[in-house]
């Protein structure tokens, strides 16, 4: 016996077949004993479904509710068909290198798809590790497709004039919004979480510090992606936008007897503002903008490529990007928008290029620096004694 299986609660029996003498076969069942009284095996029958299921009642927490509902959708419609009911300690890494080749080459899902499915595989199979269960991930070595990195082409400026000024002649207060997002770089769920009570009009600030996030039901709100709030300045124009939403969303409450307190959401769909606008919504409005004016290719989050890009072009340090976008890390920073690094890489060659040809231009003529070496002299006046250990010019 080998102890009770921690999932199912029945009894464990150890086996194995030796092809061999009798003295081999005694050898090993009294390896197969030491292992059972040492407590040295923790398997488990569990399934990979059994296991997942655990693990994400475990981590739930921890999760954003988009990305929970993400991890369930890839778990039932990708990973539990092919090994759902695969026992755990049964898993190999040739299993599942030959998964991910099948999901790529026969159901046709993109690496970027494939490399977040192992990503989820490889978390299960790690608590499956701390929990005693297997002794190694075998999700830690197998060979993800690779994945190429698509390249940025965020709208330019003037495409997002057109967009803003369009608009805000059709839907002022989805101008207003699209226009904050354009300006700051805001994520879509933070902007939808930001409340009065953020905007410091005096010092020209803004306090991005929650998130919307829908679920089943309803809206959710939480902490920032990185779970850290920032503080950023605004410019003047985008200050007057908030102050043309405050007057919109005032005078509609006014009209029903309410009033807007600190605390009420910017964009909202309720007279008194309690109550945010979920970003599914925004996006549906932001899509039939998009269509009228023929932006096909147009995303609502390409307004936040489009806010870095601008400032990464401008010059602006990569750590103040960072910090305006909530990045956790200005590597983050530097890894998106590799490309307009790159490009303001090559205008610093520039600048540097400049520098060499001042550093080569031509000698001055010698009898000429001479002469203006004497009329320089002729001006210095001589110093004059003031005392022991004084002089003066």
């Amino acid at each position: 016996m080998a102890g009770r299986d921690p999932v199912t609660g029945r009894n464990r029996q150890l086996s194995k077949t030796v092809r061999g003498s009798k003295t081999q076969a005694r050898q090993r069942l009294n390896a197969l004993v030491a292992e059972a009284q040492s407590g040295r095996y923790d398997g488990t029958s569990a399934t990979f479904e059994q296991l997942a299921n655990k693990w994400l009642d475990l981590v739930e927490d921890d999760l954003s509710p988009t990305t929970l509902r993400g991890y369930r959708n890839k778990l039932k419609v990708r990973i539990f068909p092919a090994i759902g009911d695969r026992p755990v300690n049964k898993i190999t890494t040739d299993d599942l290198d030959q998964l991910y080749r099948g999901l790529v080459n026969q159901i046709g899902l993109s690496p970027t798809t494939v490399r977040q499915i192992n990503a989820i595989i490889r978390r299960a199979l790690r608590q499956a590790v701390i929990l005693g269960w297997i002794a190694t991930n075998p999700a830690a070595n197998v060979t993800p497709p690779r994945m190429t990195k698509p390249k940025l082409s965020p709208p330019n400026a003037t495409q997002v004039d057109e967009l803003l000024n369009y608009t805000r002649r059709q839907n002022p207060e989805l101008g207003h919004f699209l226009h904050i997002a354009a300006s700051t770089g805001a994520r879509r769920g933070e902007m939808c979480a930001l409340r009065w009570s953020n905007l410091d009009p005096k010092r020209m600030t803004l306090t991005i510090e929650r998130s919307i996030a829908e679920v089943p039901g309803g809206i959710r709100e939480k902490s920032t992606k990185t779970h850290a709030e920032r503080r950023i300045s605004l410019d003047p124009d985008t200050l007057a936008v908030f102050e043309a939403q405050k007057a919109i969303v005032t005078d509609r409450a006014k009209q029903v007897g309410m009033k807007i307190v600190a605390n009420a959401y910017v964009f909202s769909r309720e007279p008194d503002c309690l109550i945010a606008m979920t970003p599914g919504t925004i996006t549906k409005q932001f899509q039939a903008v998009r269509d009228a004016l023929g932006f096909d290719n147009m995303r609502l989050h390409d307004l936040r490529h489009f806010a870095a890009t601008r400032m990464m072009t401008a010059g602006i340090p990569v750590r103040t990007v960072a910090g305006r976008l909530g990045h956790a890390n200005p590597s983050t920073t530097l890894s998106v928008y590799t490309h307009f690094v790159e490009a303001s890489d090559q205008d610093a060659a520039a600048v540097m290029g400049n520098i060499r040809t001042e550093r080569e231009s031509p000698p001055i003529d010698k009898p000429a620096a001479d002469v203006k070496a004497k009329k320089v002299a002729k001006t210095i006046k001589p110093v004059k004694k003031m005392g022991r250990g004084s002089t003066s010019v």
